[in-house]
């Protein structure tokens, strides 16, 4: 075991950054209900086409090496290859409650219980040995899939019906992740500070959280009026061409609070 004090403190710091990394990948995944096998996946095909990016005569063993990815798949993850994964337990037991409540039932009913077209054989034939009927039609109950009663189960919603509103703020959300990684990244590649893109943060752990509307309403007047102020710069900037002519270049605003570890 590496004892240099050094090595030590770097792995450390490594550990927590992919603690930081993780937690916030983990609370987007729940919160828009994101597939993980989807995510690594898709993980693993951006891992493999940036490094090839970054560059471009590496080899495929050499891409392997970088990412930690078997070097077999390189190849089909370069030519867009590599096959879905398989759907959640989840999805694949809603899809089966749907099917039979209307093949069988004519309805989007079906029984709760029982050893044949069931929920619970359902659950049964494709959750075995891993999870108990009970607690799937507890989660989807939870998730307002299901409805139960009593003797049956009643189909309120699909998995894959997520609200248009869910869906664009996930695509908010990703989009303001990609642009607060670019700034970061671009400057810890520019030695003349001057260089950099503005990354600016204020904040305090000395504010007393009953005084945190008032500081949010101050807060939010103040931005409205930066925001008046910017938007007017940028205007000052720009060409008389079509939107979408160049690249995307802008500036953003994030109001935050991080709760204390208890």
């Amino acid at each position: 075991m590496n004892t240099n004090p050094k090595i030590v403190e770097s792995f450390k710091l490594k550990k927590k950054a992919l603690t930081l990394l993780t937690k916030a990948i983990a609370k987007i995944l729940l919160k828009f209900r994101l597939h993980r096998n989807e995510f690594i996946n898709t993980l693993d095909q951006n891992l493999v086409l940036e490094a090839k990016k970054q560059d471009p005569d590496a080899s495929n063993v050499a891409i392997a090496i970088r990412t930690g990815i078997d070097r077999r798949y390189i190849a089909k993850h370069l030519k867009g290859e590599m096959p879905h994964p398989k759907p959640d337990k989840l999805t694949v037991i809603l899809e089966d409650i749907r099917w039979t409540a209307h093949k069988f039932y004519s309805s989007t009913k079906l029984p709760k219980t029982g050893p044949f077209r069931t929920f619970q054989s359902i659950c049964e034939q494709r959750a075995s040995g891993t999870l108990t009927y009970k607690a799937i039609l507890e989660e989807l109950v939870n998730n307002g899939n299901l409805k139960d009663l009593g003797d049956k189960v009643e189909i309120i919603r699909l998995l894959d019906l997520t609200t248009s509103s869910n869906i664009s703020y996930s695509q908010i959300t990703a989009n303001q992740i990609n642009r607060v990684v670019g700034t970061i990244i671009y400057n810890s590649d520019i030695d003349v500070i001057n260089d950099r893109y503005v990354q600016r943060t204020i904040f305090s752990t000395q504010i007393n959280p009953t005084s945190f509307n008032l500081l949010h309403l101050d807060l939010k007047n103040k931005t409205e009026q930066f925001r008046s102020e910017i938007n007017n710069l940028f205007i000052q900037f720009e060409e008389d061409v079509n939107v979408g002519t160049y690249p995307e270049y802008g500036y953003s605003f994030l109001e935050y609070k991080i709760e204390k570890k208890s």
